[in-house]
């Protein structure tokens, strides 16, 4: 116990302080309303309930959960079963103690970067509690919550292996893999980049290599692909519906450099700067690794693993967003590879630090300190605005005044008799967490299946939200052209029609 608190006050008494700040901050903007909701936000928390009270692994419509992995939902089953308190009731603290958690764990890869090296560990830390991109992550109930816990674990797993090339070290490693694989699709990168370390590893003699890199590989995929299996046996596809990608990959892109862009040079309002910043740092991750290799270092350097790791999951998410249809790449979908620039830019210091000419390193460091002054002031500004938001309204999402307080919402359940039984959406989300009532999806404008279903239905009723406008759905002037409205009630947020 001693040796403990001797960790927490006397070595992490940075890490302590940051993540303090960072579990308050959560605290703080999710006071008026709780945790943000998203249309994914209510499929994970009706999955989680009803594995919880149920044991069946189906959302909201009562169809079997098969958009996005078990793992986070289950997860979220844990607190549900254990505690009687409404899962909204216990997120923020669930979320903050994750955000204090990956703090925790960025100071420990930190010191085994640069054990001497105090002050700028101090500053990184700092940067990451009050990262906009991180509170924005942590002030919802999304599943990236887990998942970037997961990466900083793995990050210290996969590097202890890597430094023992001990087998009992693979299997922890393999294990993390595995559950972020089971959280989050994109947890395949996990797995490729342990592959690909075990690969480089010259402590291993070949057959020895083979054995570790086939055992981590079947432990890393064993939980998806039980996930995935389950998939095809309830609905005869892997991952649910999934149409083709609507963007190039020059547009993805460009997505991601207006996420770095937003993340770290906003106020610049530069077009190219944020290209720039991703050309900066993919060629310096190279340059990392390169490095690392001639130095034959790669399979046991936390600068080796970070870099690796970075460029796959950024590689992998310009990928599949070239391929799969889904949101565009937002600081949500990109936020689990935050720490990771974060670590790169500051090794890329250290090791200018290092050279010995008095003027560049006084150079570089006053660089250091102008940036990270910039960077730092970035952050206030985001989050004061922010606050101002949130402390009134809520944190943006269904449980934000905007929503939580629908006067389409209030005569539904006060009228509730007024509105036919078979329901139809563009929020149908909403219309649940909101109500309580299970509403049907309206159909996309590409599956002609789906529309001729649609139309089979002699009546039903429609909730309309002016702020629930997807393009991929049909909308409402479709409908009105195939379907005659029996009553309407107009509200300031939607319209209700019966059919």
């Amino acid at each position: 116990m001693k040796k403990i608190i001797h960790k927490i006050f006397i070595v992490y008494w940075d890490a302590l302080i940051a993540s303090s700040i960072a579990f308050v901050f959560i605290l703080l903007f999710t006071k008026h309303s709780g945790v943000g909701i998203s249309p994914d936000s209510v499929k994970y928390l009706s999955a989680a309930y009803n594995i919880a009270k149920q044991f069946s692994f189906t959302d909201y419509t009562n169809n079997p959960f098969v958009l996005f992995p078990l793992g986070y939902p289950i997860f979220l089953a844990c607190f549900q079963f254990v505690f009687a308190n409404s899962l909204l009731q216990i997120l923020p603290i669930i979320n903050g103690l994750f955000y204090a958690g990956i703090v925790f764990m960025t100071s420990n890869v930190f010191q085994q970067i640069s054990p001497t090296n105090k002050i700028v560990r101090c500053f990184v830390l700092l940067l990451i509690a009050t990262s906009p991109a991180l509170l924005e992550v942590y002030s919802m109930a999304w599943s990236e919550t887990l998942f970037i816990f997961f990466t900083l674990l793995f990050f210290i797993s996969l590097n202890k292996y890597a430094s023992q090339s001990n087998f009992k070290h693979l299997l922890i490693a393999a294990i993390i893999a595995s559950f972020a694989f089971s959280v989050r699709y994109a947890g395949i990168t996990f797995v490729i980049t342990g592959c690909i370390i075990i690969l480089v590893n010259r402590r291993l003699i070949f057959s020895k290599k083979l054995i570790h890199f086939f055992s981590f590989g079947a432990v890393g995929v064993i939980l998806p692909l039980i996930n995935l299996v389950r998939n095809i046996i309830v609905s005869e596809t892997y991952s649910g519906v999934r149409q083709k990608s609507l963007n190039s990959f020059y547009t993805n892109l460009t997505n991601t450099a207006e996420v770095l862009e937003q993340w770290f040079i906003s106020p610049l309002d530069s077009s190219k700067a944020g290209i720039f910043l991703f050309l900066f740092l993919v060629i310096n991750a190279l340059i990392l690794l390169f490095y690392s290799f001639k130095k034959s270092l790669i399979s046991s350097s936390f600068s080796s693993i970070i870099s690796l790791f970075f460029l796959i999951y950024i590689g992998f998410m310009l990928a599949i967003s070239t391929v799969s249809r889904f949101e565009t790449l937002s600081s949500r979908l990109l936020s689990p590879v935050y720490i990771s620039i974060i670590l790169l830019i500051a090794i890329i210091f250290l090791q200018l630090l290092q050279i010995k000419n008095r003027l560049i390193k006084l150079t570089v460091t006053f660089l250091f300190l102008l940036i990270y002054g910039f960077e730092q002031y970035n952050n206030y500004t985001t989050n004061t605005e922010t606050w101002e938001g949130v402390s009134y309204a809520g944190i943006p999402g269904y449980t934000a005044n905007q929503w939580d307080q629908s006067p389409m919402m209030n005569f539904i359940k006060k009228d509730s008799s007024k509105i036919l039984p078979v329901i139809f959406s563009n929020a149908d989300d909403a219309v649940f967490f909101l109500t309580g009532k299970t509403a049907f999806a309206l159909p996309h404008k590409d599956i002609p299946a789906e529309i001729n279903s649609f139309k089979m239905n002699q009546s039903f009723c429609l909730i309309w939200f002016f702020n629930g406008q997807n393009d991929d759905l049909i909308d409402l002037e479709y409908i009105n052209q195939h379907k005659k409205a029996k009553a309407v009630w107009q509200f300031k947020d939607g319209i209700i029609y019966n059919y």
